[in-house]
């Protein structure tokens, strides 16, 4: 008996130990183990390890539709689609190591620590703004290009000229149209997106940002140009992940592109991205803090503005290409913010889905 007894007391403490370890092992933080904190295995998806069912959220499940529909998956399901963990492990790696890390970390545009002193001037005007982007004529050509796309355009002729986009857009429209001008350019530098993609990314970084920067400004009280900069940051860590993929599908063993493997990978590695983007860049902690929390159960301040605008720009990009219907946005909306609330921002973002930006 007394034999058994210590059999059974042995095994009762390996079981603790165990437990113990399993619980420190899922205590650690999101970037220990290379996850973004709301990344979640996929439901129904074919994994190369034990599949694991849970409950996706509505605003990552519409993120999630519509990034396959980016990656060209129009089924809004993901029975069958693989995820090839050695990809996604080589992936991280590759975004994470010193030595490779520096060719995912774009350098800061130039004229943006001249841009971040302005927007925070209270005396700088919109002229004075727009003088500092028209010294860089690749940058004033991208504004004005965005001054004349669907998001922004007020009226039926092209803005020709910086300093009349200043007149009809007005002080917040040229500031967010500026920001989005200094990023785009290293948007485009990046050549591992097929140019599908590439457009709709852009597109709905463009919402993203703009839907962000207005909740944070009317709702949360807080800088609508923080919350705009850091919504460009993220489209531009899911461009950089991308990249990363292209690299990493490229060295030999040669892998095949699967949808699957590349929606996985932009769901955990673009906001760490972004916010790796926003250090290196030396941005307000403000910013890098709302990166580092856009995917907490329950943020607040820049971060909560940042997922009300990725469910804002998943919801009018979905809705654009004909896979929701607007009914099912605006209720998808409402869930999240008081229904007023809901239908302006759904306003603000689908009112030039027929255009291209």
């Amino acid at each position: 008996m007394a034999v058994i007894g210590m059999v059974i007391l042995s095994s009762l403490v390996a079981g603790l130990l165990v437990g113990g370890c399993a619980w420190l092992w899922l205590r650690r933080s999101p970037q220990q183990v290379g996850m973004h904190p709301r990344a979640r295995i996929h439901p129904a998806v074919v994994q190369e390890t034990a599949a694991v069912e849970v409950e996706v959220p509505v605003a990552d499940m519409l993120q999630r539709r519509f990034l396959l529909l980016a990656l060209g998956v129009e089924s809004p399901a993901v029975d069958g689609l693989r995820v090839q963990r050695a990809v996604v492990d080589d992936v991280i790696a590759a975004l994470t190591r010193a030595d490779l890390s520096s060719r995912y970390t774009p350098r800061r545009p130039n004229l943006l620590p001249q841009l971040i002193q302005s927007v925070n001037d209270s005396t700088a005007s919109s002229r004075s703004i727009a003088r500092i982007i028209g010294s860089d004529a690749v940058l004033a050509a991208t504004l004005l290009r965005i001054a004349n796309s669907a998001l922004y355009r007020l009226q039926g002729q092209d803005v020709q000229s910086i300093e009349r986009a200043v007149t009809l857009i007005g002080n917040d429209g040229i500031r967010q149209i500026i920001s989005a001008a200094l990023v785009q350019p290293v948007m485009e530098s990046n050549n591992g997106m097929d140019a599908r993609f590439s457009t709709l990314l852009w597109e709905y970084t463009l919402r993203v940002s703009l839907a962000a920067a207005d909740h944070a400004r009317s709702i949360e009280r807080e800088d609508g140009f923080a919350a705009q900069l850091a919504g460009l940051l993220l489209g531009l860590g899911a461009a950089l992940t991308m990249q990363a993929s292209a690299d990493v599908l490229a060295r030999p063993p040669l892998r095949v592109r699967e949808p699957g493997t590349l929606l996985e990978l932009l769901e955990r590695c673009s906001a760490p991205t972004a916010e790796r983007i926003a250090l290196h860049w030396k941005l307000a902690p403000a910013m890098v803090q709302a990166l580092r929390q856009v995917g907490d159960a329950a943020p607040a301040g820049l971060a909560r503005s940042l997922q009300v605008g990725q469910l804002a720009a998943s919801a009018a990009m979905l809705h654009a290409q004909g896979q929701l219907q607007e009914a099912e946005a605006v209720a998808a909306l409402s869930a999240q913010l008081p229904e007023h609330v809901a239908t302006w921002l759904w306003k603000r973002v689908s009112q030039h889905d027929s255009g291209r930006v």
